[in-house]
């Protein structure tokens, strides 16, 4: 993981704007496996580590494999399976603010109407394809499923 890092370090410095998901990927699946085996405390905060910055690693296809960690602890709380410690919680709950200020223009599905505009469907204000944008986004899932970890808090 040591290599990847520091590979990943000389890329950003000699092309700033180039996008690098290879620890984000070894983060995402040790996290995931971690989750799996029921140790959400440490998996969880890999999951974590493995979108930061954000702007650079938060996409459509790292939010799905993140959220379904996250979404699988949801569940073994919501059945009082386990129960989580508050510096946990909290790291969650951060988490899922910066996702939401980072994933407003991430969209969650592949949408191949997306690339022909004029093939799109026409939302109810007219524009093409409007009415499906607003609930399709990163942000928005953030938004339902920080709701989820705080109802489970209360």
């Amino acid at each position: 993981m040591k290599c990847v890092e520091k590979e990943e370090e000389r890329i950003a410095i000699e092309e700033p704007t180039k996008m690098t998901y290879h620890l984000c990927i070894v983060n995402l699946v040790i996290g995931t496996l971690y989750c799996s085996k029921g140790n959400y405390t440490f998996g969880v905060s890999r999951i974590v580590k493995s979108l930061e910055p954000f702007n650079k690693k938060l996409g459509t296809d790292t939010w799905f494999y993140a959220k379904r960690c996250l979404l699988s602890l949801i569940e073994t709380l919501a059945k009082h399976m386990m129960v989580l410690p508050d510096a946990s919680f909290n790291e969650v709950l951060n988490f899922l603010d910066a996702v939401e200020v980072h994933g407003k223009t991430i969209k969650t599905t592949i949408d191949p109407l997306d690339e022909e505009p004029e093939a799109a469907p026409v939302g109810l204000d007219g524009l093409p394809g409007s009415n499906l944008d607003s609930k399709k986004t990163v942000a928005y899932e953030a938004k339902l499923i920080k709701r989820m970890f705080l109802k489970l808090r209360e």
